[in-house]
């Protein structure tokens, strides 16, 4: 039989451009809702939870076995190995004292829906949702009391246990609240906006951070006291799950297959390629290099390598051929106000290295007005979005440069 060479290569250079960029795998989940939360009690054993679906897997996500439970479950944690809750919508929460084998329901005292659920021990544990819901367990579920004490309406969407006296919960209108005393007193933090901010993590007793809609990101060093608006990650997109494992590293995920690693404490972020737009509700990493991220139609995705390379905020891969040639597309769409997508290709220099790139944008004295790019890409053909909202109209023009190469075209801004 002769074997054709040519496919042969073309096959290994895809599947291997496919493994230097998308470093998240696809697991099969059996299921086509949307799951909204996952946990993992250890490097093998997850649950992951959505509409009348629990999940569970004994084998590092080889494998996922679906237990129907009615409800939209929203949020899933463990206290311990064996005992762990779901919170979802109309107030139902569920708790399994058997590593998921049945689940038994617990009268929550609300109908509202709930978003949250978190257990510092077996016995101590809140739940939070729409409405003002904000409740909480000293008996592992047996009841349910409120200790919303807050006066102003507001729906709660996460929420952090430190230890038995300290919590964090977020909700609408960039609230951030905080008790020290058990949630016998709160104390609220805004930035006054109406985004919601979707979720909070903290790393030790001081240092936090809560991100959420249009990608909004804050930090704080000092328990919570004071909130440091740092940036928006994103422009428009919404994250809905954070998580850090130590002082460095971290993830955000959300819309659009978006998963965003800090390994800065949260001072600078990358994005981890995905090849999906499935929006992602939850990331659980158990260690630095190993980690689960879950979503919409029932997308579930592993790594075990912290994501792979990572590419700069705003830069997307979007092919899985290697260019033979660097080139620089024409911007689409052409006249553009404000937005425009611009692409270009990086060709591998046979090694596989990286090259530094810069895309910068002139105006028509030469001017620079705007740096777009200027950062170490891998080969491949990537695209990144150009906002001109603070140029006047007028025409620009942008200009690609790698090494001896550099190319120019020109493009319109109409207002």
């Amino acid at each position: 039989m002769k074997i054709n060479k040519k496919y042969i290569l073309i096959l290994v250079l895809t599947v291997f451009n496919t493994v230097i960029y998308s470093q998240w795998y696809v697991q099969q989940s059996g299921t086509n809702y949307a799951l909204k939360s996952v946990y993992f009690t250890d490097i093998n054993t997850g649950y992951a939870c959505g509409y009348n679906t629990v999940l569970k897997t004994t084998n590092a996500g080889v494998n996922w076995m679906n237990t129907t439970l009615q409800g939209n479950h929203q949020s899933v944690t463990f206290a311990d190995m064996n005992t762990g809750y779901l919170a979802g919508d109309s107030g139902k929460i569920f708790k399994t004292t058997n590593s998921g084998a049945s689940w038994i329901t617990q009268s929550a005292g609300t109908i509202n829906n709930l978003t949250t659920i978190n257990f510092v021990n077996s016995n101590t544990g809140i739940a939070a949702g729409y409405g003002k819901t904000l409740i909480k367990t000293t008996n592992g579920g047996m009841n349910w009391f409120s200790i919303s004490n807050i006066i102003w309406v507001v729906d709660f969407f996460s929420s952090k246990i430190i230890d038995e006296n300290n919590y964090y919960v977020t909700g609408t209108d960039s609230y951030i609240i905080k008790t020290t005393n058990g949630g016998a007193n709160w104390f609220s933090y805004t930035m006054g906006e109406v985004n919601p901010l979707f979720t909070v993590e903290f790393i030790n007793e001081n240092t936090g951070f809560a991100t959420g809609c249009c990608g909004m990101f804050l930090s704080t060093t000092n328990a919570g006291i004071n909130w440091t608006d740092h940036f928006y990650l994103s422009l428009g997109f919404t994250f809905h799950s954070l998580e850090f494992m130590n002082a460095a590293t971290g993830y955000c995920v959300g819309s659009n297959g978006m998963i965003y690693r800090s390994t800065n404490g949260g001072l600078w972020w990358d994005s981890t390629a995905t090849l999906t737009d499935q929006t992602m509700y939850s990331v659980q990493m158990v260690n630095n290099t190993t980690g689960w991220v879950v979503g919409g139609y029932g997308t579930i995705l592993k790594t075990t390598n912290g994501g792979g390379p990572g590419f700069p905020i705003g830069v997307e891969p979007v092919s899985e051929v290697i260019p033979q040639e660097f080139s620089l597309y024409q911007n689409y769409p052409n006249p553009f106000n404000p937005t425009t997508m611009i692409k270009f290709d990086v060709k591998s220099n046979g090694r596989r290295e990286k090259a530094i790139i810069n895309l910068s944008v002139y105006n028509v004295l030469g001017k620079q007005v705007a740096e777009i790019v200027n950062s170490e890409l891998a080969p491949g053909t990537y695209e990144v979005s150009f906002d001109g909202s603070g140029l006047p109209s007028g025409v620009y023009y942008y200009r690609l440069t790698i090494g001896g190469f550099a190319e120019t075209r020109k493009m319109v801004l109409l207002k």
